[in-house]
């Protein structure tokens, strides 16, 4: 509701990957990077570096487009789903994740924090997990607020217009606002 923001679609259809190469995209970043101050790409959770140990090493690779944006990103958020699940996928990805784009800063959020899935200490219980098995002491907790989301989805607008004071929409300005340029890599 405070300004305007331009998208830039992906693929329409899941079956055109073959299409989406990694010079491609590349090459919209590179264009992405002249003509607007921030751009934020959204990328599968998927980007599996097995792809390059097949035998057809001319042939399309079914995550070159998300190796790429990593590849090419000053910094990346990596988001974690706040229940057992998504917390040891998480995990299993993040050394991937590190390897792939080390020096790359990764600021790591977990998304939907509530206290059912892992009882009281849920954020705790986290933040020792997240800890003990990758090394991450820093970590934002975005609160599952399905309230927000679903007056935003009936009504069709985002959260921010229909629940401004939501707490979700506050520690998602949080961490738009929480963005360190000394810690952001400038492109070359």
């Amino acid at each position: 509701g405070a300004g305007s923001i331009e998208v830039l679609g992906g693929i329409n259809r899941p079956s055109r990957w073959p299409e989406l190469s990694a010079g491609r995209l590349q090459a919209a970043l590179r264009v992405c990077r002249t003509w607007a101050e921030e751009t934020v790409v959204d990328v599968s959770s998927a980007f599996d570096a097995d792809d390059e140990a097949t035998y057809d090493l001319t042939g399309p690779r079914r995550h070159a487009a998300t190796s790429a944006a990593l590849s090419e990103a000053d910094e990346i958020v990596a988001i974690a789903s706040a229940d057992p699940l998504g917390i040891s996928r998480f995990l299993r990805d993040h050394a991937e994740l590190r390897r792939l784009t080390a020096p790359t800063p990764i600021r790591v959020v977990v998304n939907r924090l509530r206290p059912g899935p892992l009882g009281l200490d849920a954020r705790g219980q986290i933040r020792r997990t997240l800890d003990r098995f990758a090394g991450i002491t820093d970590v934002t907790f975005l609160p599952f607020d399905q309230r927000a989301a679903d007056a935003a989805l009936l009504h069709a607008r985002p959260m921010t217009d229909v629940t401004p004071r939501s707490s979700f929409v506050a520690a998602v300005r949080g961490v738009a606002q929480g963005r360190s340029p000394a810690t952001v890599t400038t492109p070359s």
